[in-house]
């Protein structure tokens, strides 16, 4: 099925990115996805 995700641009020590390009990645069960993310500001 679809899924969504919504990212609000804030780190994991709770500050927001610069921007740039970074990389995210999905796993759910046995399907991991590496893919691109830019952020422009």
């Amino acid at each position: 099925g679809t899924h969504s995700l919504i990212w609000n641009g804030i780190d994991s020590r709770g500050r927001p990115v610069a921007s740039g390009v970074y990389f995210y990645r999905l796993t759910a069960g046995n399907t991991v996805l590496t893919r691109k993310l830019v952020v422009l500001k």
